[in-house]
């Protein structure tokens, strides 16, 4: 298989806070076609599986317009411009829940949705603690919960949280602390 040609023009329209990119592809017989993705071209973002020190989860949870439910998330949002994945997943772990993360362990990269231009980086981060109250922005509505390793993998496997691909990258290291907590 041969990865598709991209051509110009590259069309990006802004639709609230969001921007929609349009890109142009000759496929492998010739054809052109038109894609309408998600961010513009390279946007990151940083999701955090956040552990406090006694291994519960610290949980987002919010209502999602897309699936009209409410949903658990890991906190996470934007890298900004200069900012390292890292960085940025340590300023929204904080702004969004008010814990500051201990030790954190890059898990990886993974791309959410294949009509989206973002890179996704998920972290493990241990002994966060509670520091502050949430620094939220006003569209957001979160609700902080604590929950525990297991509920987390049962979301993931039952749909009910947006970021199970974070919990697959981290899935073998949570078993192994799961594991040494039952002992």
């Amino acid at each position: 298989m041969k990865a598709w040609k991209r051509i110009d023009p590259t069309k990006v329209t802004k639709v609230g806070w969001r921007k929609i990119t349009t890109k142009s592809f000759v496929m492998p017989n010739g054809s052109l076609v038109e894609f309408d993705t998600l961010h513009p071209d390279g946007q990151e973002f940083a999701g955090v599986i956040g552990l406090t020190e006694d291994n519960e989860v610290v949980i987002a949870r919010q209502f999602r317009p897309g699936p009209e439910k409410i949903m658990d998330e890991l906190p996470g949002g934007f890298v900004d411009e200069g900012e390292t994945p890292e960085t940025a997943a340590r300023r929204e772990f904080l702004e969004e829940t008010g814990y500051k993360p201990g030790t954190m362990h890059y898990l990886g990269a993974f791309h959410k949705d294949t009509y989206m231009n973002s890179t996704w980086h998920a972290f493990l981060a241990r002994n966060c603690v509670k520091e502050t109250d949430q620094n939220l922005e006003d569209e957001e509505d979160v609700e902080i919960t604590l929950i525990s390793i297991k509920n987390l993998i049962d979301n993931a496997l039952n749909d009910n949280m947006t970021d199970h691909a974070a919990v697959l990258l981290a899935y073998d290291t949570l078993k192994q602390i799961q594991h040494k907590e039952i002992r």
